[in-house]
C-alpha cells in the first residue's frame, strides 16, 4: 500500500493503533463532522435571520399578519430540525465512505427516492399542496369576509347608541360562523386529499354517517339550544343587563351564549335556562321602559278634579332634579281605566330610561299618597259592615253590662255618653263632625259588644248570638 502523507505526517504507525486509525481516514471523518457542525450552524443563522426579516416584513401589514404568525412558529422547526437532518445524512455518508464502508447502497436508495419523490410532487404532491394552499386561502378569506359581512348587517339595523352592544354580539356570531365555515373547509380537504392518496373514502363517509346519526340522537337538545341561541344574538331578544321574562321567570340577564341565559331575579337566585326552553321572551328594559300606574279613589270625590291633582303630581315629578333626568315623558292619566266594587281606578303612564320604572312609580306612590291625603280625597280601603237585624230594641253604646257566669264578654271600648238611644250613624261621629276610619272602627265595635251583652241579659241561657257579617268595601 502506497504511504500517505499522513503516514509520513504520523511516522507511520502501526497497525490497530489509534493513530493508524487517524491515518486511514478517522481525522478526515473528524473534519466532516466538524465542517458539518459549522456549516449547519452557518446555515441556520443566516436562515433564522432571512426569516426574521421576512416575519417583521409580513407583520406591517394585517393582510399578512398570519402568514407572519405561521413563518414565526415554524422558525425553529425549519432552523434547527430540518437543515440539521439534512447536513446530519450528508455527513454520515462522508464520514462512511473515508473509513472504507461501501456506500452505494444507500446513494443509490436515496436516488431513486429522490427521483420517485420529484415525480411525485410533480403529480399528485402538486394537487396536494394545492388543494391546501386553496383551502388555506378560503379560511383567510372566511375569518376576514364573515366577521365584516356580519358587522355591517347589525350596525345597519341598530342605533348607534347600541354601537358597542352590536359589535360584541357581531363578534359572537361571528366566531361561531367562522368555525363551522373553517370546519366544513378543512374536513373538504382531508377528504379530497385522501382521494389524491388513492384512500377509499367511501367507508369513511359511511362511518361518518352512522356517527351522525347516533350524535343528532343524542345531541338533539343540544342542537335546538344553539340554533335558539344564534337566532336570540342575531335579533337582539335581549342583552345582558336587561331585565326580562323567560319561560315564566323574571329577572335580570347575567350572562348569555349560545346554549343558555343566566337570569337573577329579585330574591338573588339564580336560574339557567336552555335557550331552545325560550318561547316567548318579554324584555322590559329594551330601549325605553314605561311607568304604568293604577290609582284609585272613592266613588264619592269629583273626576275632573282627582285628574287634576294627579296630573299635578306627574309634572311634579318630571321638574324633580333627580327623577327628571330618569323621565322621557311626564307621568299623566290616561284615562278612567275602571270601575271597580270599591273604587274608580284612573291609569296613569310615562316613558323613562331604561330600569328606571319601579324607583320612579314607588316616588310616584308615595307623592300621590301625601297629597292626596292633603287635597281631602279619599283612597278606599277594605271595611266590615255589622248588621244586627231589624226590629232590635235600641241600645246605647256607653252600656256595660254584668258579666254572665256562662258566658263571659270582654268589658267593651269607651264611648261618647249619649242621653237616648244611639242609631250606628250618630255613634261614628267625632266631636267635629268629621268620621274618620279608626273612630268607625272603635264605635262599630263598642255596639256590637253593648248588642251582645243586651241579649245575653234577656235570655241567660242564649250564650251566644251570632251576628251577620257583610263585607262592604265602599263603606
Amino acid at each position: 500500500m502506497e504511504e500517505s502523507f499522513l503516514d509520513r505526517l504520523l511516522g507511520n504507525p502501526v497497525d490497530g493503533t489509534f493513530f493508524s486509525w487517524l491515518a486511514g481516514g478517522g481525522l478526515w471523518a473528524f473534519l466532516i463532522a466538524f465542517g458539518a457542525i459549522l456549516g449547519w450552524w452557518l446555515v441556520r443563522v443566516v436562515l433564522r435571520r432571512g426569516l426574521r426579516q421576512a416575519v417583521k416584513g409580513l407583520d406591517q401589514h394585517d393582510a399578512t399578519a398570519d402568514v407572519g404568525m405561521v413563518v414565526q412558529a415554524a422558525d425553529s422547526w425549519i432552523s434547527n430540525f430540518l437543515v440539521a437532518v439534512v447536513f446530519g445524512v450528508a455527513a454520515i455518508l462522508a464520514i462512511l465512505h473515508v473509513l472504507g464502508n461501501n456506500v452505494d447502497p444507500a446513494i443509490n436508495y436515496l436516488k431513486s427516492a429522490g427521483s420517485a419523490t420529484g415525480i411525485w410532487l410533480a403529480t399528485d404532491g402538486l394537487r396536494i399542496v394545492l388543494i391546501l394552499f386553496m383551502s388555506w386561502i378560503v379560511t383567510r378569506i372566511a375569518r376576514r369576509v364573515i366577521p365584516r359581512v356580519l358587522s355591517s348587517v347589525m350596525l345597519g339595523q341598530a342605533s348607534t347608541a347600541d354601537h358597542d352592544e352590536v359589535l360584541k354580539r357581531s363578534e359572537t356570531l361571528s366566531s361561531v360562523f367562522v368555525g363551522a365555515a373553517v370546519a366544513l373547509i378543512y374536513v373538504s380537504a382531508l377528504f379530497m386529499v385522501l382521494t389524491e392518496l388513492s384512500v377509499p373514502i367511501g367507508p369513511v363517509l359511511g362511518g361518518f354517517g352512522i356517527a351522525g346519526i347516533a350524535v343528532g340522537f343524542g345531541a338533539q337538545y343540544l342542537v335546538r339550544d344553539l340554533i335558539a341561541g344564534v337566532f336570540i344574538l342575531a335579533e337582539n331578544q335581549y342583552r345582558t343587563g336587561d331585565v326580562v321574562s323567560l319561560s315564566g321567570i323574571s329577572g335580570l340577564v347575567e350572562s348569555i351564549n349560545l346554549r343558555r341565559t343566566v337570569l337573577r331575579d329579585l330574591d338573588g337566585q339564580v336560574h339557567v335556562i336552555p335557550n331552545g326552553e325560550i318561547t316567548v321572551a318579554s324584555n322590559k328594559t329594551k330601549y325605553w321602559s314605561r311607568v304604568n300606574l293604577d290609582v284609585g279613589v272613592a266613588y264619592k270625590e269629583d273626576v275632573e278634579r282627582v285628574v287634576e291633582v294627579l296630573n299635578d303630581i306627574g309634572d311634579e315629578i318630571a321638574a324633580d332634579p333627580y327623577y327628571g333626568l330618569m323621565l322621557i315623558t311626564p307621568p299623566q292619566v290616561l284615562r278612567l281605566n275602571s270601575l271597580d266594587d270599591s273604587a274608580v281606578t284612573f291609569k296613569m303612564l310615562g316613558d323613562c330610561k331604561p330600569m328606571k320604572q319601579w324607583e320612579i312609580m314607588g316616588e310616584l306612590r308615595k307623592r300621590i299618597k301625601i297629597r292626596l291625603d292633603a287635597e281631602g280625597i279619599e283612597i278606599p280601603f277594605p271595611h266590615q259592615t255589622v248588621y244586627w237585624g231589624e226590629a232590635q230594641p235600641p241600645f246605647r253604646s256607653d252600656y256595660t253590662p254584668a258579666t254572665p257566669a256562662t258566658a263571659p264578654v270582654p268589658t267593651p271600648q269607651p264611648a261618647r255618653e249619649a242621653v237616648g238611644p244611639v242609631s250606628p250613624s250618630e255613634s261614628i261621629e267625632n266631636d267635629d263632625g268629621i268620621i274618620t276610619p279608626e273612630r268607625r272602627e272603635e264605635e262599630l265595635a263598642s255596639v256590637a259588644m253593648a248588642a251582645n251583652a243586651r241579649i245575653a241579659e234577656a235570655d241567660p241561657d242564649v250564650r251566644t248570638h251570632t251576628l251577620l257579617i257583610d263585607t262592604d268595601d265602599n263603606e
